[in-house]
């Protein structure tokens, strides 16, 4: 990663962390070959988040990206919450050499299943088709699903599916950075 992208990796992070803020979370998966690492909080009453992730996997590469995004409860459904907005990736994938930036757009959708007591579902998609993906990349694709339990009120622990996707801008072949299982924590505080 050059120096200029490193600086503002750094100032994002930074930015995120010295906010006002009222919630935070922190996300950890893991597989046996991937991790991951997502952390957001919310800068403004109205539901305006920040945060920023990565995704290391030990064969394919990593996906870097800050994130901006409106959260609330679908139509005032304490059980339904939705995200929608923008991740700003930076994509380094080592099997076919490529390296580039995107704009994902998209969000999320978490649902409390109200027969089912302190379990819920929830998916993450966000893509950058190929007017918001540059350098070596036409398009990226992020998408999770996952089925959650909450332990205790601010700790959840889940099981789920991702697949991290893009297409080489030069032969449109599909390369991976991670697709498949993986187990994970979500902290709330």
């Amino acid at each position: 990663m050059n120096n200029i992208r490193k600086q503002y990796l750094v100032t994002l992070t930074l930015a995120m962390f010295s906010a006002s803020v009222s919630a935070h979370t922190l996300d950890l998966t893991l597989n046996n070959k991937a991790v991951g690492l997502d952390y957001s909080t919310q800068v403004t009453e109205a539901g305006l988040n920040v945060g920023g992730g990565l995704l290391h996997h030990e064969d394919n590469g990593d996906a870097y990206y800050g994130s901006l995004f409106v959260a609330d409860n679908v139509n005032e459904q304490s059980n339904l919450l939705a995200g929608i907005g923008a991740r700003f990736y930076y994509l380094d994938e080592d099997e076919g050499d490529l390296s580039g930036t995107a704009v994902g757009i998209g969000g999320f959708i978490n649902w409390e299943i109200p027969a089912v007591p302190n379990v819920s579902l929830r998916t993450d998609i966000y893509y950058a088709p190929d007017v918001l993906a540059f350098d070596d990349i036409s398009r990226y694709l992020d998408f999770t699903v996952k089925i959650q339990y909450r332990i205790i009120e601010q700790a959840w622990l889940y099981i789920g599916y991702r697949n991290a996707e893009m297409e080489s801008a030069s032969n449109g072949n599909d390369f991976e950075i991670d697709e498949g299982g993986h187990l994970g924590i979500m902290l709330w505080f």
